[in-house]
């Protein structure tokens, strides 16, 4: 079970490498673009967090049926 653990550890952390290192280059190699990716990303991530969203969500539960 340790074993397990430990390399789900190395694999998020490569994971996590990885998104990085794709940033930089794309940041690097198109500006624009990476900037328009970060401002959405950020901005999902408002919504997600939003007390409205949360609302919206359980409203609409149940109403498509």
């Amino acid at each position: 079970m340790a074993t397990v653990l430990m390399m789900a550890k190395v694999i998020s952390r490569q994971s996590m490498d990885n998104r990085e290192h794709l940033r930089r280059l794309l940041k690097e190699k198109q500006p624009a673009l990476s900037a328009a990716l970060e401002l959405a990303v950020d901005l999902v991530g408002r919504e997600l967090r939003s007390p409205e969203m949360v609302r919206d969500i359980s409203a609409s539960e149940g109403h498509d049926q």
